[in-house]
């Protein structure tokens, strides 16, 4: 079945998986849990709703806005990569995975992205602004023009990501001197 600038808020379709929505909106619901198995989102905007642990096998994000919602031990890996791109703004990321995913220019704005994992993942130009990357894992990335300027607890090896022109501030340079087991004083 085929949704078409919907808002689902009260109600939501019994069977997720395989439909498709366009332009929709979901606001504060429970989709914990949820297997969206080849379900196509593009347009669609989430506001304050549980993904926890909700499942994305095949599931296609085409330009999907999440705002205040948690995604607590999603694993964005088995998404369909064509035409994969998500924002996401004051959410919980929390031991999510993003493997082998173009990340491109997105945004995560204001975001606790604790022990996640990002391996792999084109991050051109990706903004992660005042997110909190504690424990965060970054290996075999492309880092390029990332900014990582305002965001905090960050920690990884610029020898295993590729880091040019990336943005950092002062207060980031331990977490990028780890390796080495230096004593940083401020």
């Amino acid at each position: 079945m085929e949704y078409y600038n919907q808002v689902f808020d009260q109600t939501f379709p019994a069977q997720w998986m395989g439909q498709e929505f366009e332009e929709c909106t979901f606001r504060k619901l429970d989709l914990s849990r949820t297997a969206f198995t080849n379900a196509n989102f593009v347009n669609c905007h989430f506001e304050g709703c549980n993904l926890t642990r909700a499942e994305l096998k095949n599931t296609k994000l085409y330009d999907v806005r999440f705002s205040g919602c948690k995604l607590p031990h999603v694993d964005f890996s088995p998404c369909n990569a064509f035409g994969f791109y998500i924002s996401c703004q004051e959410c919980q990321l929390d031991y999510t995975i993003f493997i082998d995913r173009k990340l491109k220019k997105a945004q995560f704005v204001d975001c606790s992205i604790k022990e996640a994992q990002f391996v792999k993942c084109d991050l051109t130009g990706t903004v992660f602004k005042h997110c909190n990357l504690e424990l965060a894992r970054f290996e075999g990335n492309n880092l390029s023009q990332a900014d990582f300027a305002s965001s905090y607890n960050l920690e990884l090896n610029p020898d295993d990501n590729k880091v040019k022109k990336a943005r950092f501030s002062l207060h980031n340079l331990p977490g990028l001197l780890t390796k080495y087991d230096l004593v940083i004083s401020q």
